[in-house]
């Protein structure tokens, strides 16, 4: 069923995004499911992830979707820190960081530490166990919300 399911319109849908240059060559994104649409733009998780994981301070992280009533979703980061401390003056440093390196509207809006990430046997974040099912990631104790310093810079 599964298999059938991912064809559609003669054509098998892997999940993947990709962008085809002007000399037909594919480039490959990210996985469909790791994409956040916000306010129409498409953003890569794994781009803020890098960019993000390369601070010291930054020993785990994942970035997701969460449910936004204005933009669709919004960009949330959980990260698990290295030598630093946990909280506001860390997520407005790292947030600096990625309003610096990204553009505006990728940065995270909402920031949580914890103190792990569930991984798999190599090390892979799993995403979709981060939190329970039926669970709004905005709610958990300890998140911070920045949204109100993702301004689209003046000219």
């Amino acid at each position: 069923a599964a298999t059938e399911e991912s064809w559609r319109n003669g054509f098998f849908h892997t999940g993947d995004t990709v962008i085809q240059r002007d000399d037909d060559m594919f480039i490959f994104v990210d996985r469909s499911k790791n994409i956040i649409r916000r306010s129409g733009e498409n953003i890569a998780a794994a781009e803020i992830e890098a960019c993000l994981a390369a601070d010291e301070r930054v020993a785990n992280i994942a970035v997701l979707a969460v449910p936004d009533e204005l933009r669709e979703e919004e960009v949330m980061a959980c990260i698990v820190a290295k030598g630093a401390e946990p909280g506001e003056a860390l997520a407005d440093a790292l947030m600096d960081l990625a309003l610096e390196k990204l553009s505006y509207f990728k940065a995270p809006g909402w920031w949580l530490f914890v103190d792990s990430l569930p991984t798999t046997g190599t090390q892979k974040v799993q995403k979709q166990q981060i939190f329970p099912k039926d669970t709004d990631p905005r709610e958990q104790p300890g998140v911070i919300d920045r949204r109100e310093r993702k301004r689209r810079p003046k000219r």
